[in-house]
């Protein structure tokens, strides 16, 4: 009897883990990133259109990407750069800094993949660790701009895949970094979207508290064009949608000019 047991306890775990291995294996290394040095400007908002704000997503780099979320008006915007780990097609560091005019930046919170699948996250005196349930991994609380940027290296854009989400969560009243559960990523086709031809998929699962929604990806470009997402990322929101409004071409100096620019005029 204990060396069935043994047995198929073995067989769950293979199992298991070819699971896992299996969604690592739908990807491959994009190559050349022909977008380095491209701003994605996003409308972020509720479904209605209220509460909106524009998030500017500078790819710096061929593993590094910069959000940079600023409302016009505001003296005040947030900087969160991300650096992409292509072995795990998952992001590997999160630096999210404060940033004023005429002030330096404010470090708000560090997150980065250490051995394994363990996270540090430093959250001004707050230590704390976090074991990645699988990879590839992302976080909703970035507006998805890590799954944006892998969606390239799938093999197949047909195909269902699945991936994890991990982000901040409010536990017994404190906020803690958790695993949020699985996102099921499914084909619907193609779609004319404002007349760009997308690929349309359906999006839910635990990891969006099975709120999901609809998310359409540029056919040309394999970045994110638009999603519709029953639960909202963040407070103030009732629901969450992105739609990709301009693209356009800066090289660093004048990307940081930009926002130095975006912060004076306030």
């Amino acid at each position: 009897m204990r060396f069935k047991i043994f047995i198929l306890l073995n067989s769950l775990q293979v199992i298991f883990g070819l699971s896992g291995l299996s969604q690592l294996n739908a990807y491959q290394h994009p190559g050349n990133i022909t977008d380095k040095h491209t701003v994605y400007s996003y409308k972020k908002s509720n479904w209605d259109g209220s509460h909106a704000s524009t998030i500017y997503l500078y790819v710096a780099d061929s593993n590094r990407l910069e959000s940079f979320k600023w409302a016009k008006g505001e003296a005040v915007a947030t900087l969160v750069t991300a650096e992409i780990d292509w072995n795990i097609f998952s992001v590997k560091s999160f630096i999210n800094h404060r940033l004023r005019h005429g002030q330096s930046p404010s470090l708000v919170a560090e997150l980065k993949m250490k051995s394994n699948k363990t996270i540090s996250i430093e959250v001004g005196e707050m230590r704390d660790s976090l074991e990645i349930a699988g990879f590839p991994w992302q976080s909703y609380d970035f507006d998805f701009a890590g799954l944006s940027f892998t969606w390239r290296a799938l093999k197949n854009k047909l195909d269902t895949f699945y991936f994890h989400v991990a982000d901040a969560a409010r536990i017994n009243g404190n906020m803690a970094f958790v695993n949020k559960g699985r996102v099921y990523v499914k084909s619907r086709g193609v779609e004319l979207l404002d007349g760009i031809t997308c690929l349309k998929y359906s999006i839910d699962g635990p990891g969006l508290e099975n709120k999901g929604g609809i998310i359409w990806v540029n056919a040309e470009s394999q970045m994110i064009e638009q999603y519709q997402i029953e639960l909202p990322d963040e407070e103030g929101f009732v629901n969450g949608m992105l739609q990709l409004i301009k693209i356009e071409k800066m090289q660093p100096k004048e990307w940081e000019a930009f926002k130095l620019k975006c912060l004076a005029n306030n």
